[in-house]
């Protein structure tokens, strides 16, 4: 969860000190981080990317052959039949978390919340020192909009594993959502200590540190989100933003001009039409 990368969950917006421009409402990002790809254990291998679709269960297949199955499936973009094979593989264990975690997983990509939660919750009660168990159900808590019960996840999984950078930023974003930007700050920093090239929180930290006023030391971490992933429009369009408050019009334009370039290339045209609103203005302040 980020205040980046393609879902978004709430718009957070700031009003400029000189004009009638306003920040890109662009959130928190809440990216299905890493943990939702989880590999399986080296043991464990999986399956070439042709298996096939399980119909029925076999004796000779493990509950780990069933899981690896579904990862191969996911990779083929078939979470439905991955769902089916997690399912396979719950019926040889039922205390197999990993199967939980995985089907949690695959129904929190097709967008069914609830059942993701249902998953993720068994998952930690099967395994309750799984963090990542902990951390995907704070995600999926947070798309249901349940931001209570995602704090609660996500200080589970912080405590299990206090060196899990995913959790800190998904932590972080929802003290920032809720006003908190000195304990979000804490939190981006926390991310950024672990993982020096972990881009959204340097974005992150550049919308928090924004809130607070500071828009030199924003405008750096937006710099260097960019310089991690110049695919990101929204550090470039607040950056933007930044650069035109602080009276430097000619990097507003050119930040600006990426930004909407980069929002049309990536098919989101709220973005682009905003961003498209914002160059108006600052074409107009000349």
């Amino acid at each position: 969860m980020t205040w980046n990368h393609q879902i978004v969950l709430q718009a957070v917006t700031f009003t400029p000190a000189c004009s009638m421009l306003m920040a890109l409402p662009l959130a928190l990002p809440l990216a299905l981080p890493l943990a939702l790809l989880k590999a399986m254990p080296a043991e464990s291998r999986l399956l070439p990317t042709h298996a096939a679709v399980p119909t029925r269960p076999q004796a000779a297949n493990s509950a780990a052959d069933w899981v690896n199955q579904g990862l191969a499936q996911v990779e083929q973009g078939n979470h439905q039949a991955a769902i089916i094979s997690y399912t396979r593989a719950i019926q040889v264990d039922p205390n197999y978390a990993e199967a939980y975690m995985q089907r949690g997983i695959a129904y929190h990509i097709i967008g069914d919340y609830d059942q993701a939660i249902t998953n993720f919750q068994t998952a930690v009660q099967k395994d309750p020192d799984s963090a990542e168990a902990y951390y995907n159900l704070g995600e999926a808590r947070t798309y249901s909009n349940d931001l209570t019960g995602a704090m609660q996840a996500f200080n589970q999984a912080i405590e299990i594993n206090p060196n899990y950078p995913e959790a800190y930023n998904s932590r972080g974003v929802l003290y920032a959502l809720a006003g908190k930007f000195d304990q979000a700050l804490a939190d981006f920093n926390q991310v950024i200590t672990i993982d020096p090239n972990y881009a959204d929180a340097y974005y992150n930290r550049g919308k928090t540190r924004t809130e607070l006023g500071d828009a030199a030391a924003a405008i750096d971490d937006y710099t260097r989100a960019i310089s991690l992933d110049p695919s990101l429009a929204g550090a470039y369009g607040n950056r933007g933003v930044l650069y035109f408050q602080t009276g430097n019009r000619a990097s507003a334009l050119a930040d600006l001009q990426r930004a909407a370039e980069l929002f049309e290339q990536q098919g989101d045209q709220a973005g682009y039409q905003q961003t498209q609103f914002y160059l108006q203005q600052v074409r107009q302040s000349w």
